[in-house]
């Protein structure tokens, strides 16, 4: 494989900034805030939590501002739109990314990150049809979209050969020359060829005189071996085991289960695939078994869209809709749809796959039919009818509803359900100095409370860790010996002035046990230390650690000591790191950090 000569990467810069000037900008965005947020993950620099969401959605409004803006170009390059028009439609695009910016949220809100999802796939989609919308010119939508595959490959194996060239040179200066090179400098190498030079190479190669593309009739013969003899049996091996469920479940009358969902749509992705990408050449002598695998293709979707609606009823009936759920829903809807058309029409209008996707994508976003709204009152109404039952099955589903509702739509969502001003609340909860996590769980358990929905002990907790205050470095003058301890590795034993020092922990390292001479000098509950740490942190009184994450709990609350015999043992755990809430009968692990000092006192 030859890699582009510099001069070939020049003009290819030079004509993506004079064409494309606002994406160019869109992934030097990109680059520059994913190079800050690595130099910004250092633990010793302090991490401002806004900051580090914020670089992270500047990535990721940077990529569909990219996309929306390459789609409204290539439109208006097929129209021949004057420089005026254009340029008003690329700020159209442009104000349409600040907005988004503004309006999500992914940190706070799991249901902004489907948005998101939902945006890139729909805004992607309108890349492979913008120049062909209301033009019947399905030979040169299918060269565009050939050409634009091959080159993201292109771009791939050119970003990942370059990167791995330029690692293995820092790799080789850092041994032998013995200059200290940091593992951020790969990310950031990373994230400047991925985000920068990938893209830009990218779109130096999207073809600009798509007029001629319906005169085009070339056909990478790859591109047929890869779908005969990958594809398709890839295909036929999911077609197989999904034929053979579907009998087990006739059989032994049995309701699907989930997997089968992932199965039907990974038949569908490459039986879909494998048409679009021999399109062109069904109607070619020596070829009429496309059409008859066409036919065989949409017939046997039939049973397994039925099996794939079974295994969805199976799911809502019992949990409601989810973001997730919904989405599956619309796919099995679009399958169907797909399925009649393909059979019904003599068309063959393979537009119809992105322009029904794409639509359907950006429905999905916003409004009342949207997988959110959908979503959100699917499980309210779940909600109202648990906690008037008294069935107790019901009831330990509140607590997962609850928190799905405030994860995913926020605290004000069960505002229907109280009386309290759950706006003001929700203020008050994000102006603590805490972590996004943290805010969360207390947002969950203020819900909790309000509604009184009681949560089964260590169910939905997160992790938290509890600092040392006065040993993040430890001082041990005056002592004789030091020993690191933690709980994961296999329990110590050394040999100190004439005794036998053993350390030893449970199971799910929530002890710490230090035995001198086969006597138990020091026996610590490490979980007792957590969750005396955590009753203090839930009244407010402790403070955010600044070099890492977690909190500063009093140094003489993590200092244990005893002497025994000529020596004094005393333990300083620096760290502790458990799940919040729970009990030590979680079965979760204590993770800590701490030191075993060892003086001479007589």
């Amino acid at each position: 494989m030859k890699l582009p000569s510099i001069q070939q990467l020049y003009s290819g810069f030079i004509n993506v900034t004079n064409r494309f000037p606002l994406q160019l900008i869109c992934s030097i965005t990109a680059t520059l805030c994913w190079c800050l947020y690595i130099f910004l993950s250092d633990g010793g620099r302090g991490i401002n939590e806004d900051l580090m969401d914020n670089l992270i959605k500047g990535i990721l409004i940077s990529n569909l501002s990219l996309a929306l803006l390459l789609a409204l170009d290539l439109y208006a390059e097929v129209n021949k739109f004057t420089r005026g028009k254009k340029w008003g439609l690329r700020l159209a695009g442009l104000a349409i990314g600040i907005l988004l910016f503004f309006i999500l949220s992914p940190a706070d809100h799991i249901s902004d990150v489907y948005r998101i999802a939902l945006l890139a796939f729909a805004f992607h989609l309108l890349i492979a049809f913008a120049p062909f919308a209301g033009k019947n010119n399905i030979g040169g939508f299918w060269q565009f979209n050939k050409i634009l595959f091959l080159r993201f490959l292109t771009s791939a194996l050119y970003s990942a050969v370059l990167y791995a060239g330029l690692a293995i040179a820092l790799t080789a200066i850092r041994g032998l020359f013995n200059v200290d090179i940091e593992w951020r400098t790969y990310m950031v190498l990373f994230a400047v060829i991925t985000a920068g030079f990938n893209t830009i190479f990218f779109l130096a190669g999207v073809p600009a005189d798509l007029h001629l593309l319906s005169e085009d009739h070339s056909y990478p013969k790859g591109l047929k071996i890869f779908t005969q003899f990958v594809l398709i049996p890839l295909m036929t091996i999911y077609l197989a085991i999904l034929l053979v469920y579907e009998v087990k479940i006739i059989v032994f009358w049995e309701l699907p289960k989930g997997l089968v969902s992932s199965l039907i749509l990974g038949y569908a992705v490459f039986g879909i695939l494998s048409l679009l990408l021999v399109h062109p050449i069904k109607e070619t002598e020596g070829n009429n078994w496309i059409k008859l695998f066409s036919r065989f293709f949409y017939f046997m979707m039939t049973p397994l869209i039925i099996l794939l609606i079974l295994a969805i009823w199976k799911r809502v009936s019992h949990y409601g809709i989810t973001e997730s759920r919904y989405i599956l829903i619309i796919l099995a809807l679009w399958l169907a749809g797909i399925m009649v058309y393909f059979l019904m029409s003599k068309k063959d209008n393979i537009k119809v796959i992105p322009i029904s996707l794409c639509i359907l994508a950006l429905l999905a976003v916003y409004g009342p039919q949207s997988a959110f709204s959908v979503s959100k009152y699917s499980q309210l109404y779940r909600l109202k009818k648990i906690i008037s039952s008294k069935n107790a099955s019901d009831q330990k589903e509140g607590p997962f509803i609850i928190r799905y509702l405030i994860t995913a739509h926020g605290l004000e969502t069960l505002q229907p359900f109280t009386t309290r001003n759950l706006r003001e609340i929700d203020n008050k909860i994000d102006q603590k100095s805490v972590d996004s996590y943290v805010q969360k769980q207390m947002k969950i358990d203020t819900a909790l409370s309000i509604l009184k929905v009681k949560e089964e002990k260590g169910s939905g907790s997160i992790t938290m860790t509890f600092i040392n205050e006065g040993n993040e470095v430890l001082k041990v003058s005056g002592y004789d010996y030091l020993i690191e301890l933690n709980t994961y590795p296999q329990p110590k034993e050394l040999k100190i002035g004439g005794s036998i020092i053993k350390t030893d922990s449970n199971r799910n390292g929530s002890n710490l046990n230090i035995i001198v001479d086969g006597q138990s000098v020091l026996d610590i509950d490490l979980y007792s230390v957590f969750h005396k740490a955590a009753m203090i942190y839930k009244k407010g009184g402790l403070k955010p650690a600044k070099s890492k994450q977690g909190y500063y709990y009093p140094a003489e609350m993590m200092r244990f000591s005893k002497v025994q015999g000529q020596y004094e043992y005393t333990v300083v755990i620096t760290s502790i790191e458990n799940n919040y809430p729970g009990n030590s009968e979680d079965g979760n692990w204590t993770n800590s950090t701490s030191y075993l000092l060892i003086k001479k006192v007589k």
